[in-house]
């Protein structure tokens, strides 16, 4: 369940602070600073991902990935029914998360991320702003 702090009476704007925080302290640090170190750049003698690295951050990034669906799942937004700021922040992790072949399981497996994610990556600003490809991968 997603902290109370980001429930009651607090205004749109604190809300959407308060998402940005959180993605910036707990959902950054696993997802990306971890899981995706560890495909991308693992430290390994051999280049090929940090496998212990990354089973370490698979029952974490679970975890997230729910609260983030339950987040969703009534409006399609973080916070409120608008797109804000908050959304922007998490859309490049989710983004990223899509490519991976465990954490694009999980967004699978949430339906409302997933739909949240396909909804908000299919609006005109985030396909221009999508990065190529990567190097030898498809998407």
């Amino acid at each position: 369940m997603a902290p109370r702090w980001l429930h009651g009476t607090r205004s749109r704007g604190a809300r959407t602070e308060a998402w940005i925080s959180l993605v910036n302290t707990h959902i950054d640090p696993l997802l990306v600073r971890q899981y995706l170190r560890a495909n991308f750049f693992p430290g390994t003698p051999d280049g090929s991902p940090d496998r212990a690295a990354i089973d370490e951050a698979l029952p974490k990034m679970e975890q997230h990935f729910a609260v983030l669906d339950r987040a969703v799942t009534k409006t399609g937004h973080l916070v409120g029914d608008t797109f804000t700021l908050a959304d922007i922040n998490l859309l490049p992790i989710l983004y990223y998360m899509d490519k991976m072949p465990e954490s694009s399981a999980m967004l699978r497996r949430h339906a409302s991320l997933r739909s949240y994610f396909d909804r908000h990556m299919s609006r005109p600003s985030a396909k221009e702003a999508t990065p190529p490809p990567f190097p030898g991968r498809q998407g």
